[in-house]
């Protein structure tokens, strides 16, 4: 299993990432099953909230954003299917349904300061299960 803290330590010392109080979490869903991410709202301070993947190399892809939690979710492409992004007082939520081995990996909630991206929260999505 990917060691959460050392990635984030690297991403920091690479200048790809800006932490501020952040919250980890991993979770562990069943392939083909329904995943709940969230991290706390902190939408009272920053606007165009973001939801991000890390994906293999350096990059991180944004998955979804809002310009304020009470406004609708644009979510990118690629990701509209299976992929919400909500929020209430004091969460921001990414539901991802009919969840697949691919969806696999790092997710990051925060919003996005020039080149960096600020992070507010990161969960470790695991998805289990046996191909047929």
């Amino acid at each position: 299993m990917v060691n959460l803290t050392l990635v984030l330590a690297l991403l920091c010392t690479l200048s790809l990432i800006s932490l501020s109080t952040p919250e980890f979490h991993t979770l562990k869903v069943q392939l083909e099953g329904e995943v709940t991410l969230k991290c706390s709202n902190f939408s009272d301070l920053i606007s165009n909230i973001l939801w991000f993947k890390l994906n293999d190399g350096p990059n991180a892809t944004i998955i979804s954003s809002m310009i304020t939690s009470d406004s609708n979710a644009s979510m990118k492409d690629g990701f509209k299917e299976r992929f919400f992004m909500t929020s209430n007082i004091t969460h921001v939520f990414l539901n991802i349904k009919n969840v697949n081995f691919s969806d696999s990996g790092l997710y990051f909630c925060g919003h996005k300061d020039g080149a960096r991206a600020v992070i507010f929260g990161a969960t470790y999505l695991l998805v289990n299960g046996k191909i047929i």
